[in-house]
């Protein structure tokens, strides 16, 4: 019991290190061996979806599997949650060592069956390779783990081998989470705003709020830099606090008629902190709540979607406006429909592209329209670049919103004041509103 992991069976930490030292001491002469980390992809979605019962099980399938390819060659173990580790002390080169990892790490992904079901199970898995002499667990450990943030940050149910540059990376990664964290105590954020018209370009409905940081040193960081770092530190709803508070001070300076759309993390939604704050920003800038949009993706409903559910319910009790983001990018967006209480769909760019030239794909976007009209949503189509593009939703009226460079990019403030007050200026003509698309 000391010794062993209690639910799969396989060798604990502990005794994991004890194995590999007498793996070691017993060779005869250096040579090459591997360390090898591997992490179950999704599993968090099968204990949620399945249940933890089933988890602990598949836990215990990947175990068995795990020791049947090791043999008597490869030192296996399990850590907690849903990582294993293995240590190959075979005498070959290091090509050959590398290929045998990804042999393993190639077997142990497919078809799990479990009490009549069937999973398909992948791994994401980092490893190191060095010379036998040089073997230490804790750094070798360290070396693998940053090989498998190498894999999810390329392509997650990949094997990647770890390379000096990676600490290199890894330590430029730390001083920007440093960076970070001081950008958001000294208010150095910014903010961007991109323009939702109405689908004839002649007035701005909406605009939504995007968060910029530029490093003193490094200038403008990706927003899917820094956003993940934030996540990765915990600290992204500190930005979604910054993005709200700011939205809703700046959209109350605008027309009436125009609103401000701000976008939720996961972590914004695992507690009712975020109804609070909401509240707090509304208050403090005198806002009506319609005028407020928060944007959900389907990412944040994945980890509890009862929870979420009912935040979300709350939040439009109070009068705001809730949209799902990205809208079929996703595994189950049609359930959602139903399940949310939702006002506003945006669907992805990804159903506009080459809508032109691909018939399929634009019927496609005209079901999805339809579907949610049926459901009393209104639409907005994100990613429109083109005007043939927009000829063509606006031919079949597609659209209640359209965002998209076809009308404008993400802008500054004083921009965005110029561009309506211009659109105001000009003389409009009766627009017909938008209709079910047939």
């Amino acid at each position: 019991m000391v010794r062993y992991d209690s639910l799969t069976g396989l060798p604990n930490r502990t005794y994991f290190a004890d194995l590999v030292q007498e793996a070691l001491a017993e060779r005869r002469k250096p040579g090459m061996v591997g360390f090898m980390v591997l992490d179950v992809d999704d599993f968090k979605h099968v204990n949620d979806m399945k249940g933890h019962v089933t988890g602990d099980r598949l836990l215990c399938a990947i175990a068995e599997r795990v020791r049947r390819l090791a043999g008597d060659k490869v030192l296996a173990a399990h850590l907690m949650g849903d990582e294993f580790i293995l240590f190959f002390p075979n005498d070959m080169n290091r090509r050959d060592l590398e290929t045998r990892m990804r042999r393993v790490h190639e077997q142990l992904r497919g078809s799990y069956s479990l009490d009549g079901m069937t999973l398909q199970v992948s791994f994401s898995a980092g490893g190191v390779t060095v010379a036998s002499d040089d073997f230490r667990l804790e750094e070798m450990q360290i070396r693998a783990d940053l090989a498998l943030f190498e894999t999810k940050s390329r392509v997650k149910g990949g094997f990647t081998l770890f390379e000096q540059e990676m600490d290199a990376r890894y330590v430029d990664r730390q001083k920007l989470k440093d960076d970070l964290r001081r950008a958001l105590a000294d208010d150095a954020l910014s903010v961007a705003y991109q323009p939702m018209f109405v689908p004839d370009g002649s007035r701005i409905e909406c605009c939504e709020a995007l968060s910029r940081w530029t490093h003193p040193e490094r200038g403008p960081v990706a927003p899917n830099v820094f956003i993940q770092i934030a996540e990765e530190m915990g600290i992204v709803s500190d930005i979604t606090r910054f993005m709200i508070m700011r939205a809703c001070a700046d959209c109350a300076a605008w027309p009436a008629h125009m609103s401000v759309s701000v976008n939720l993390s996961v972590q914004d939604l695992r507690g009712t902190a975020i109804i609070d704050l909401v509240a707090e920003a509304l208050d403090a800038a005198k806002l009506e709540p319609h005028r407020l949009h928060l944007e959900v993706t389907e990412s944040c409903l994945m980890e509890d979607l009862v929870q979420v559910q009912a935040i979300l319910q709350e939040l439009r009790a109070r009068g705001i406006t809730i949209a799902i983001d990205d809208f079929g990018t996703g595994y189950s967006s049609l359930s959602y429909l139903d399940q949310l209480p939702l006002d506003l769909i945006k669907i992805d760019r990804s159903f506009v592209r080459n809508i032109g030239e691909d018939a399929r794909r634009f019927k496609l976007l005209r079901g999805t329209v339809n579907l949610s009209r049926e459901l009393g949503l209104r639409i907005v189509i994100e990613g429109v670049e083109t005007q043939e593009q927009l000829a063509l939703i606006n031919k079949y009226q597609c659209a209640d919103l359209v965002q998209g460079y076809v009308f404008a990019a993400p802008m500054s403030l004083a921009a965005l004041r110029d561009r309506y007050e211009n659109l105001a200026r000009k003389p409009t003509e009766p627009r017909r509103r938008g209709r079910r698309v047939a």
